[in-house]
């Protein structure tokens, strides 16, 4: 009964964590309009940080919005050039994931930045 109910605090407090490590990662620039971000992790790939996230449509209307990831270092410093926003569609009830790459060995965090509005961002083609 003790490892049961020592199992099921474990199981809590990593949900809790789980939904503060997506809003630790996310900034939301305008409105987000009916998409989430559901899902969010990262890995180093050959030294590299890279950042995947699951954006999730709940309206009921394929939605385009925008995205990109940025990289910054141990002291919160930006590593890296500014990434492009990239378009992205995500169609009602479904799930599109992301990822993106960090440039450079010093990256060791990254926010992904959302917004279902094109006035918010400069996009180049």
């Amino acid at each position: 009964m003790k490892k049961l109910l020592l199992t099921g605090f474990a199981a809590l407090t990593l949900m809790s964590c789980s939904s503060n490590k997506i809003s630790d990662h996310t900034v939301q620039v305008g409105s987000m309009g009916d998409i989430s971000i559901t899902d969010m992790r990262s890995a180093r790939v050959n030294g590299l940080l890279v950042a995947q996230a699951k954006f999730h449509n709940s309206g009921s209307s394929a939605q385009t919005g925008f995205y990109r990831c940025q990289f910054s270092d141990a002291n919160k410093m930006a590593v890296g050039d500014a990434e492009v926003w990239q378009p992205i569609t995500i169609y009602q009830n479904e799930d599109q994931p992301i990822k993106c790459m960090a440039t450079q060995l010093e990256a060791t965090d990254f926010k992904v930045e959302f917004s279902a509005d094109a006035k918010n961002v400069s996009v180049f083609q």
